[in-house]
Formats: C-alpha cells, structure tokens, sequence
C-alpha cells in the first residue's frame, strides 16, 4: 500500500509495539545553579575571554575545557546558561564518555523517545526543501520533547564533524520573547495551558522507519512558565509540538497560536546563530531557549553531533516571578 507522512495512517502505524512504557513524572535532584556563585568569580576568571554574543541570549566562552571544570565551575556554569539561555565552548577536547560524565552532574539523564543509545542522541545533518508540501518540523523551531510531563532542562550539544558551511543553530530566547508582549498580552497568556503532543512527532518516525521506543503522549504545559532558579517568567511555546490551547476555543487557539509562531519567527533581536567548527559545544538551557538547525545547502553527511541532556522539573508558572525588565534593574552580567 501507498502511504504518506501527512495520512499517519499505515500498516507500520497500527502493528507498532512499543518497547519502553510511558514516562511518569520525577521529582529531579536540585538544579545545580543554586550551588553556584552568584558572581561565578571560579569558572570566569579561569576563561581568557567571555563574550556576550547579543543583548539577550548567547554567551562564548574561550579558554576553558569542560572536561577540566571543577564542580564549583561546573555550577556556575549553570547559572549563566540559565541566565544566559545558552554558553558556548570551541576546540573542546571532551570525549563521549566525558561528555556522559559531565552530563551526569547537573541531573538525571533524560531520553528522547528515539533516542537509540541510552545515554546520548546522535545528531545529524537535515537536508531537503523545508518549503515542500509535506515536510513537517525540519526547519522549524522547538523545544526539544516538551511534550513529556518532564521536559528537558540542561541540554548539551557537541559537534564531532561539520560541513565548511551550512548546518548553523539559531537559538532564541523565550524569556526575552515573554518580555517583549505588551503587559495585556502578558497577562492574558498568564494562566493558560498548551498542549503538547507527540502525536506528529511519533508518525513520522513510524512511517519514515526511524526507531521510537514509545507510544505518543500529550501534556499540558503552562504558556507561560517560572525559571526555579531565575524566577523568570518565560513564554513556552514550541511550534513543532504545541497543538492547542485548553482553555480557548478551536479558533481562538489557532490565532493564537499563529500569533506566537509570527511573534517567535520576527524575533531575530532575541536570537542568536551559531556556527559549528568541529570541537564546537553548545550548552543551553531546553525550558527556556527554543532552537532551528538551518537545514539545506551543505552536505548533510558531515554533520554529526552528540546530544545529551537531564530532566527538568514539571513546569510551573508563579505569579510572583519577574520579567526580564523587571530582573535586569536588579542584575547585570
């Protein structure tokens, strides 16, 4: 028979048995930020250089190898990724079993439901047309899994091989972007829930043979969330897995929806795009950031990548959080 991603309904589909049962929500150890210096005087000072990339997301640090930090360090960095919404690193020397390692650190270690090895997934290059009829999520921005009841917080992403050009991340921080709506908009979003499915996310893999451990699941995720560590509010939106809004009607869910797609896409000011070099890492915070690899135009065979990460808490909004105006009176970097 024929079959096509967008149907969703296949052989492959109804004769699929999965492996691992579904997740239930954790309670992970303490998020390892609150052990850092709130100056970060240890991991700054043993850096050559730190360079804020743009005015609110992206900071490079040279001079540092990951796999040398100390714990302290190891903390503070969490701090400014968590500040920051994504650190990165160039010419690391960081092994996989390193990078498992130092992964371990921060949590417990999460799993993407394709995620073949436990304890890593690789990343490879996208290629193909993102503006084809059919072509779902290549280009898109996300967050990586939120659909799961604990999404992902400290993610990690180092690059083995990169094509001379092509491949690039752009990272965009969704602190700034909830910092940008107008105050009605802000509260407006305050209180509501989307639901983030995997549904899509699991047919593709499905019917395209990609390996996937479980059955799809859906959960709903404030709009708006607090950062434990920062008590930033921040927008959580994910265009690649947010399908509705529980507390609106249809319509009234698919304008918003498309409003926080426009809103997130014109955000080039809150963004930052990376470019890989072999050796590269990129440590970002997953419930604040939504991230794009540029997909296309390079050859998609040398784009390798090692990614791994730690569960996060349930999200939750506190009304008694701050914006990112609100905190920056209090607090420079």
């Amino acid at each position: 028979m024929t079959t096509t991603v967008l149907s969703g309904l296949s052989e492959k589909v109804f004769s699929f048995k999965a492996v691992d049962p579904p997740l239930t929500e954790i309670t992970p150890p303490q998020d390892r930020a609150f052990s850092a210096d709130p100056e970060k005087k240890s991991l700054l000072s043993a850096a050559r250089q730190v360079k804020h990339l743009t005015p609110y997301i992206g900071t490079e640090i040279v001079g540092v190898q990951l796999s040398q930090l100390t714990p302290q360090q190891k903390d503070d960095l969490a701090l400014l990724v968590a500040e920051r919404g994504v650190v990165f690193f160039r010419a690391q020397d960081l092994t996989l079993e390193q990078q498992h390692d130092f992964t371990e650190h921060y949590g417990i270690q999460d799993r993407d439901p394709n995620q073949v090895d436990p304890r890593h997934v690789t990343i490879l290059g996208r290629g193909g047309d993102i503006r084809q009829y059919g072509r779902t999520g290549s280009g898109e921005y996300h967050s990586d899994h939120s659909f799961e009841i604990n999404p992902p917080a400290y993610t990690l992403l180092r690059v083995v091989r990169t094509p001379e050009f092509g491949g690039d991340t752009i990272f965009t921080s969704q602190t700034a972007l909830y910092d940008k709506l107008s105050p009605t908009f802000q509260k407006t979003f305050e209180g509501l829930h989307a639901v983030h499915s995997s549904d899509q996310y699991f047919l593709n893999a499905v019917n395209n043979d990609v390996k996937t451990f479980r059955y799809p699941v859906r959960n709903e995720h404030p709009l708006i969330r607090t950062h434990p560590v920062t008590n930033l509010k921040s927008l959580f939106y994910n265009p690649s897995f947010v399908i509705h809004i529980s507390e609106l009607k249809n319509q009234e869910a698919i304008h918003t929806l498309n409003f926080l797609r426009e809103h997130l896409h014109s955000a080039d000011d809150l963004s930052v795009r990376w470019k890989w070099e072999p050796g590269s890492v990129a440590f970002w915070d997953n419930r604040v950031v939504v991230h794009r690899a540029v997909p296309g135009g390079y050859n998609v065979e040398e784009r390798e990548g090692k990614r791994t990460a730690i569960y996060g808490e349930k999200p939750f909004y506190d009304p008694k959080g701050q914006s990112l105006s609100e905190w920056k009176e209090t607090h420079s970097l």
